[in-house]
């Protein structure tokens, strides 16, 4: 059986440079504050359940507190994403990692909320050889695994779209590549997706709870 990598993927928590859809509802230094909430607890879920190395693939750089930190707590390794667009970053991270161990997966840092089962699930089908695709409620997903990386699967598409798992699925086809699949999950864009990722969450809950408090209490 393989030890496949687990490939996290990350921008720096900066005010007004992440999550910017959430500005909709908050400042952009509560909107960073998510997006830390989002990748320390997700680096938390991987270290718990994925029982073979984990890298934390950062955008721009690697230059951040938070990831330093996560680093030193979590004994996970750093990397740096390539230039390019998001297949672009998500293909030369997908090759490093199989180069590294013969298989890898991504997981974004917006499902925090993922049962720890699929990402075990996740790990073993890696382990025995098989793809494995966890398909978000948008339309995209937020898991992929692979035994070799293929550039197909990664160029051309527009990443954002509701169509992004559909396509990724007919080009596996063409390539007579079988994914199993993961259950669906809704993934972290809107603050509508926020608090309905809360309501089956309770620690992400409990966080926007406490930042709903402390945005009331700079108003008064």
């Amino acid at each position: 059986m393989k030890s496949p990598d687990l490939i996290l993927f990350a921008k720096q928590p900066v005010a007004g440079k992440v999550k910017t859809r959430l500005q909709r509802d908050y400042a952009p230094l509560q909107v960073a504050e998510i997006a830390a909430y989002l990748i320390r607890t997700s680096v938390q879920l991987a270290s718990s359940s994925w029982p073979s190395k984990i890298y934390l693939y950062a955008a721009p750089d690697l230059d951040h507190a938070l990831f330093k930190e996560l680093a030193r707590d979590f004994h996970i390794h750093l990397a740096p994403q390539a230039p390019g667009d998001l297949g672009q970053k998500m293909l030369q991270a997908m090759r490093e990692g199989i180069a590294r161990s013969g298989a890898a997966g991504i997981l974004g840092c917006d499902v925090p909320h993922c049962p720890w089962e699929i990402i075990e699930q996740a790990h073993e089908h890696l382990a025995n050889g098989k793809c494995v695709l966890g398909p978000a409620e948008d339309g995209g997903y937020y898991f992929i695994g692979l035994q070799q990386a293929q550039a197909a699967l990664f160029e051309g598409i527009a990443w954002g779209g509701d169509r992004v798992a559909e396509l990724t699925l007919a080009r596996a086809r063409r390539l007579g590549l079988r994914f199993e699949m993961l259950p669906v999950l809704n993934d972290i864009d809107t603050t509508e997706d926020l608090w309905l990722a809360a309501q089956a969450f309770e620690p992400l809950r409990t966080f926007l709870y406490r930042l709903l408090a402390q945005q009331l209490s700079e108003q008064l």
